[in-house]
């Protein structure tokens, strides 16, 4: 999958070269990063780690105050977007009119958005995100072990020899 986006990623850095010259490379690169950054704080949390925490806590294994940390970001983000735009077309009308008419930073936004959702498809992202799910959310694991006694090693024994 992330071959495919890399193809993808050459040909319309070539396609916005030779439509809106060497200034096309730093908006199709710089939309890129920014399609690939903001959607994968938006949707990834939405996408693979909801589901994720629905089916863990519908088992017993996860709390569901889960949800409103997994929620949180994606709406946070949602919001700031939000608020951004807003100020950017209440203030500066024309720099909004300049961002929607540069097709080159519109096009690597797309491409960036698309090969985040595209993503998703992929195993060794999904196993990555799933690490990354029970690094981040480890405190909502219920722990069943840790009602049980386990030995303590550095404890010596009460029991008279």
């Amino acid at each position: 999958m992330q071959t495919i986006i890399a193809l993808l990623f050459c040909l319309l850095l070539g396609l916005m070269v030779k439509a809106q010259g060497w200034s096309g490379l730093l908006w199709v690169s710089l939309g890129f990063v920014i399609g690939l950054f903001v959607t994968a704080r938006i949707a990834l949390p939405i996408l693979l780690g909801l589901p994720r925490a629905i089916r863990l806590v519908a088992s017993g294994e996860m709390r569901a105050a889960v949800y409103r940390r997994l929620l949180f970001a994606p709406v946070l983000w949602i919001v700031q977007l939000a608020v951004i735009v807003f100020l950017l077309g209440f203030f500066w009308p024309s720099t909004v009119a300049w961002f929607e008419g540069n097709g080159a930073l519109s096009a690597g936004l797309w491409l960036g958005v698309i090969g985040i959702l595209l993503s998703v498809l992929s195993k060794k992202s999904r196993a990555d995100f799933e690490a990354d799910f029970d690094q981040s959310y480890w405190q909502f694991y219920v722990r069943r072990s840790a009602r049980r006694q386990r030995p303590n090693r550095h404890r010596s024994s009460t029991v008279p020899s």
